[in-house]
């Protein structure tokens, strides 16, 4: 199915969006469960997206935690976004992981573009204590 089809089909089914949203949870551990539903309710095909992030994550990152995290633009301009932070041990964050970053960023420009959405996911990397 094509991705601005999956867009619209989540846009009109309430249930559907509530059932990949909370498939999401099974991946990627909410931080602020409320302020990113909101902001998902607003850009739907972020759950398009965040699904295609998975699929690259536990290729290149299968021992990190996975977290999302509403960040709020305070000047009240359009840069609300959700942050995507992969939790990541300390060997592995110095070796090899700012490459597999980039890639990733790289290869989903393009459905990024397709869906919209350029500013409104930012994928970083933390070392988990």
């Amino acid at each position: 199915m094509n991705e601005l089809t999956q867009v619209d089909l989540l846009n009109n089914d309430s249930a559907l969006f509530n059932i990949e949203l909370n498939n999401l949870k099974k991946f990627y551990t909410f931080y602020d469960e409320n302020e990113i539903w909101n902001f998902i309710k607003i850009h739907p095909g972020i759950i398009v997206l965040l699904n295609e992030y998975e699929k690259y994550l536990k290729k290149y990152f299968s021992n990190a935690v996975f977290e999302l995290r509403f960040d709020e633009d305070c000047s009240g301009t359009w840069f609300d976004l959700i942050v995507l932070t992969v939790w990541l041990d300390e060997e592995t964050f110095y070796n090899g992981s700012m490459e597999y970053i980039s890639k990733i960023n790289r290869e989903l420009r393009p459905l990024r573009r397709k869906l919209n959405l350029l500013g409104e996911v930012s994928l970083t990397k933390r070392i988990l204590k």
